[in-house]
């Protein structure tokens, strides 16, 4: 397991420690430092080590250099620092697997290399919930690269949507504190159309672009002034009509996904009443109103 990794790491030199002991040699003392814990120290040495001619193409001092950057990111607090350093661990497991043509070191540099990609993601994650979409992006395109790069045939796609769906949500929070920012609407937009192209049956991705047309169309209702002009009232009123006509075939489509919920069913007769359609509102209602008290909106 990773957390025993010193252990593993250091049955794997020992042959070459016994060898090359006679001579100064950076692999060498990188791996005494390595086991001794002082990863700064191990750090200096390993990257001098795979300057070296002697290790430049070892399998053996990438790896090392692998879990020496990997242990170094772990403890770091500074987060676009720890995100070099990462970034260099990857690079280095990496290194390895591709040197270790017999693949003696493959199931160990595949553990650590896992552990930093799925770390991306992760960390992207905890950047969405931190409001910080643009880490969160460039994380989350780190962690498809890293995990492709490692097998190219992994299945990405639900982490995809499940970050589109996150990303969209993220910019719908910035677009309601600044609603006259339209780039910020149109962004979320592009994320959940982005999520409905990898999944036209993805229920979050149908409601969410829904409640945002919707609410736009709201908002531009509400922007009408006792002091407007007839004219500028029916064209406020037209335009908030196209967001309401927008918003409906993502509802229904939510609706059909799952027809027992009761949100989807407020959100479609609040469309229809927007819409001025009075048959399809009491309809909607009605189904509604049908729903056992306690149903429990899967």
């Amino acid at each position: 397991m990773i957390m025993t990794m010193r252990s593993v790491i250091t049955l794997l030199f020992a042959f070459c420690v016994l060898v090359l002991r006679a001579q100064p040699d950076p692999f060498v003392s990188a791996l005494e430092k390595y086991q001794a814990g002082d990863l700064q120290q191990a750090k200096q040495l390993i990257d001098r080590a795979v300057k070296s001619p002697g290790h430049s193409v070892n399998a053996e001092a990438w790896l090392l250099r692998g879990f020496i950057y990997k242990d170094v990111f772990k403890d770091m607090q500074n987060a676009s620092e720890a995100d070099v350093v990462r970034d260099e661990a990857v690079a280095s497991l990496y290194n390895c697997m591709l040197l270790d043509e017999e693949n003696t070191y493959r199931v160990n540099a595949d553990q650590a290399y896992d552990y930093l990609a799925r770390s991306y993601y992760n960390d992207a994650a905890k950047a969405l919930s931190g409001m910080d979409d643009a880490r969160a992006e460039a994380l989350f395109a780190k962690y498809k690269e890293a995990m492709l790069r490692q097998d190219p045939k992994v299945q990405l796609k639900a982490r995809e949507i499940e970050f589109l769906n996150a990303l969209g949500t993220l910019h719908t929070k910035q677009h309601n504190k600044d609603r006259k920012n339209d780039a910020l609407f149109e962004r979320a937009v592009q994320d959940f159309k982005a999520a409905l192209a990898l999944d036209p049956e993805n229920y979050g991705a149908n409601y969410n672009l829904a409640t945002l047309y919707y609410n736009q169309g709201v908002m531009r209702i509400r922007q009408v002034g006792p002091t407007d002009e007839i004219a500028d009232i029916i064209d406020i009123q037209e335009t908030a009509r196209v967001s309401f006509r927008q918003a409906l075939p993502y509802m229904l489509k939510a609706h059909e996904l799952n027809p027992t919920r009761r949100e989807t069913l407020l959100g479609l007769e609040n469309i229809y009443y927007s819409l001025q359609d009075q048959q399809r509102t009491e309809e909607i209602r009605r189904l509604f109103e049908e729903l056992p008290p306690n149903n429990d909106d899967r």
